[in-house]
């Protein structure tokens, strides 16, 4: 893909599961130090070719829950966009053809791990039309 649309960038991948733990942990009312943002961001930035990045994007749900912190970790003016367009469009394409329901379902998070929920996670979850909570 990135032959397609970047040939005349280089294009850096990087995954991180302690940012989704981060981005997690705020939705359930905590905060983490700057200093774990930016050593997330140093897994990305430290990356041969790393200090030619001007533009990161958020291609993870999560991730965009933290962008202010990312921003405000980041060792130099970096612009972070939010991939959530993106992978809204792509959804739509894996799922052309489906039959949706005629009124939208309530909302549900689903968990993987048994957690009981706290009252900051449950507003957090509410506020973006999560209402129902469930675990596999």
């Amino acid at each position: 893909m990135s032959s397609e649309f970047a040939s005349d960038c280089l294009v850096l991948r990087h995954g991180s599961a302690r940012l989704v733990e981060l981005a997690e942990a705020k939705l359930r009312g905590t905060t983490a130090p700057a200093s774990e943002f930016a050593t997330e961001l140093e897994g990305l930035l430290g990356q041969p070719g790393g200090d030619r990045i001007d533009t990161v994007v958020l291609a993870c749900t999560h991730f965009p829950l933290v962008i202010e912190e990312l921003q405000a970790a980041a060792p130099r003016p970096i612009h972070f966009i939010d991939g959530a367009e993106g992978i809204a469009r792509r959804v739509a394409v894996l799922t052309e053809g489906q039959v949706w329901p005629e009124h939208k379902p309530h909302g549900i998070a689903v968990f993987t791990a048994a957690l009981a929920p706290s009252p900051a996670l449950e507003r957090a979850l509410a506020a973006y039309g999560l209402d129902q909570i469930e675990t596999l």
